[in-house]
């Protein structure tokens, strides 16, 4: 089922700027390549961040949306529990450098930036429920036939 609705379209974006913006930065890219070097999470994150102009003209798969989402929600959580507690640790070892100043910046706001990013990561996915099921009234909707994302809400939350 493709999905063109401007609701799910505009949340979309809103997650691709986020990571872009706050997340993949240059001074944070660094710390994130061990999550990132797994391939297929490294794609569905990519999918949903990267291919934005697609997404705009020729709209999105909803089983695809589903899975980049589900990607999405396991980077946050791996993030968390395995760069975030650490990130202070690791920004001091690189060093004095003309852009420290950049890097503290985007490392001490990186916590508060990742928890926006899975507001509006469940925030797409609400939306995309709410559309399964408006087009899907009977019951059969296509998350249904996702068992992982039954893990989302743990990713976006649990710590």
């Amino acid at each position: 089922m493709l999905i063109k609705d401007p609701g799910v379209i505009a949340s979309v974006l809103k997650v691709a700027d986020q990571y872009n913006e706050n997340i993949a930065t240059r001074f944070l890219r660094p710390y994130l390549t061990g999550i990132l070097s797994e391939g297929e999470l490294s794609r569905q994150v990519s999918a949903l961040t990267e291919q934005t102009d697609a997404v705009s003209t020729q709209g999105i798969h909803l089983d695809e949306l589903y899975r980049q989402i589900h990607g999405m929600a396991r980077f946050i959580y791996l993030v968390r529990v395995n760069v975030l507690p650490n990130i202070r640790n690791m920004a001091e070892s690189t060093g004095n450098d003309s852009n420290k100043i950049y890097r503290d910046m985007a490392v001490n706001n990186f916590g508060a930036n990742l928890s926006i990013l899975a507001d509006l990561v469940n925030e797409l996915y609400i939306r995309a429920v709410e559309y399964d099921q408006r087009k899907n009234p009977k019951g059969r909707t296509v998350g249904l036939q996702i068992p992982e994302l039954a893990e989302i809400g743990r990713y976006l939350i649990g710590k």
